[in-house]
């Protein structure tokens, strides 16, 4: 399962209520497009807000955030951490 620390949550929280989203709305973690693939290896992954999950993502909750996980990245992200870096011109999400 994907773990994310409080202070990502903290994060992620604040940026629902940037973008007035509901209380009840969660952020998505899903697959996204990378710029050039012969460049990189991996899975682009993408996070948004979403009242709700897609139809076959799974759903669960940490630190008081509603998180959905697109059904393709479950197995990827298995045992990753979602957290906050401290970078020179602000905050960064990584993956650990």
């Amino acid at each position: 399962m994907v773990r994310v620390t409080k202070k990502a949550a903290a994060l992620l929280k604040a940026a629902k209520v940037a973008q007035g989203a509901a209380n009840e709305a969660g952020i998505r973690i899903r697959k996204d497009v990378m710029p050039d693939e012969s460049d990189k290896a991996g899975i682009a992954v993408g996070l948004s807000i979403s009242d709700r999950p897609g139809p076959n993502d799974a759903e669960f909750e940490q630190e008081g955030l509603r998180i959905f996980v697109e059904d393709a990245l479950v197995e990827p992200l298995d045992g990753r951490t979602l957290d906050v870096l401290d970078a020179n011109d602000g905050m960064e999400l990584v993956w650990r």
